[in-house]
């Protein structure tokens, strides 16, 4: 559990995803303290935080895409 926890973390501050690395380290604490609630806890807001970011993500690249194409670069649209 923890190296993916670490993988996670990782990632989501390598893109500032700082709400997604902050519920993984609450994740952590509570799987380090043998804290099941805590895990179940976190692991609910961990989906919801990951959910948030994904929809975020998907808007902003919409958005990107509508822009290049407005300017005339064309990037290969994906559904």
């Amino acid at each position: 559990m923890g190296i993916h926890l670490n993988q996670f973390m990782g990632s989501s501050s390598s893109i500032g995803a700082k709400r997604v690395r902050n519920v993984c380290v609450a994740f952590r604490a509570a799987s380090e303290q043998s804290n099941r609630a805590g895990c179940l806890r976190a692991l609910e807001l961990l989906e919801h935080e990951y959910c948030y970011l994904k929809n975020k993500l998907h808007e902003l690249f919409q958005i990107e895409q509508q822009r290049a194409l407005a300017a005339g670069a064309r990037y290969p649209m994906q559904n």
